[in-house]
């Protein structure tokens, strides 16, 4: 069986194989060890290509007589490289918008807090034709709560009842924020730092194609998303 960091290696290796065939005008990998832009990856790209070869041409059935280790080391250098060539994207890291639980405004509340308790979710867009009208958290139900002496949730509350509580407020005022996609994920976790110095800091960052409250929804982000992408 193959020795499990060499699998590593070669499963990685093939990944970056796929991508520069596929998004670089090129038919072997030994080619981009001449592409001007890739010059201060030429040493990496010459060691992984050669180890790649020897692992493939490797017989592994010749139980203790391995002759090729693999170390962490190549491991990391492998990584390393499939991050250089095909960097981490904040839409890659992100939940997509089909992804995302987002009621309408004529949805519900009820049925929304049930499917949040379930997933364990803390924060829920309210989308109108892709478009975010609110937000809904579980701070949102507590504020409710709070602030009705009366307050009573019927299976009848739909997010329009509760519009005013919803509404899209200013950043520096809430838990989440608005990013453009083409942001980078230094923008992201810088954002997210930044963030801990305020009253309330950032829970959650919505990515919409302009930016902003009012543009049309792409995804959303939250800093367990970042973990080991930086």
């Amino acid at each position: 069986m193959m020795e499990n960091k060499a699998a590593q290696f070669l499963e990685r290796y093939r990944e970056i194989e796929e991508w520069a065939l596929n998004n670089l005008n090129v038919t072997e990998m030994k080619d981009l060890e001449q592409m001007p832009q890739y010059k201060s990856l030429r040493s990496s790209l010459s060691f992984c290509r050669i180890l790649r070869n020897l692992l493939s041409h490797y017989d592994w059935s010749k139980a203790g007589n391995d002759m090729i280790v693999v170390t962490d080391q190549a491991v990391r250098q492998v990584n390393n490289l499939y991050y250089a060539l095909n960097p981490v994207t904040l839409m890659r890291l992100a939940i997509r918008a089909g992804q995302i639980f987002a009621p309408a405004p004529s949805d519900p509340v009820l049925a929304a807090i049930q499917v949040m308790q379930r997933n364990d979710y803390s924060y829920i867009p309210i989308v109108d034709n892709h478009q975010m009208v609110g937000v809904f958290s579980t701070k949102t139900l507590l504020s409710l709560i709070a602030g009705r002496n009366t307050f009573q949730l019927s299976d009848t509350m739909t997010f329009q009842d509760i519009a005013d509580h919803i509404r899209i407020a200013d950043e520096s005022n809430a838990h989440y924020g608005f990013i453009d996609p083409n942001a980078t994920v230094e923008d992201v976790s810088g954002k997210f730092q930044r963030s801990k110095t305020r009253k309330k800091r950032l829970d959650v960052l919505f990515i919409t194609d302009n930016g902003r409250s009012d543009g049309r929804l792409q995804g959303m982000i939250t800093p367990v998303d970042l973990v080991g992408s930086i």
